[in-house]
């Protein structure tokens, strides 16, 4: 026997959550798979994954691109740093070395980056 609290539950749930039948031609199961599978989750995450960002029209990165993305921030923020501690070295010797350049050089080097990164995932 079904507790009421189970069973309102189980209605709320129905209520709030749709299921989506969708019929796949072997080779776009195939496809599917791999993808999902490159990105270390299930068929119905990864479409489910892949209907948000197209109705938030951001792209799909997948997590081996964002492992990618992690990485190359982490180095030019490192660069970042290792700029800042030569403008600092810099002003305690009394050189002058403008940093703003410096800094705004490796900000157009993200910015780039980021281009490519969402001309690819967009591909």
């Amino acid at each position: 026997m079904v507790s009421e609290k189970r069973k309102r539950y189980l209605d709320d749930y129905v209520d709030q959550r749709k299921r989506i039948n969708i019929s796949l031609s072997a080779d776009e199961f195939l496809k599917v798979s791999h993808l999902a599978n490159l990105n270390q989750t299930k068929r119905t995450s990864f479409i489910t994954q892949l209907v948000q960002h197209h109705l938030n029209k951001s792209p799909f990165i997948s997590s081996q691109l964002q492992d990618e993305i992690k990485e190359m921030k982490f180095l030019i923020r490192n660069v970042a740093n290792n700029i800042n501690q030569i403008a600092h070295r810099s002003n305690t010797l009394k050189v002058m070395v403008d940093e703003r350049d410096l800094l705004m050089e490796l900000k157009k080097l993200e910015d780039d980056i980021a281009t490519f990164i969402h001309k690819e995932a967009n591909k």
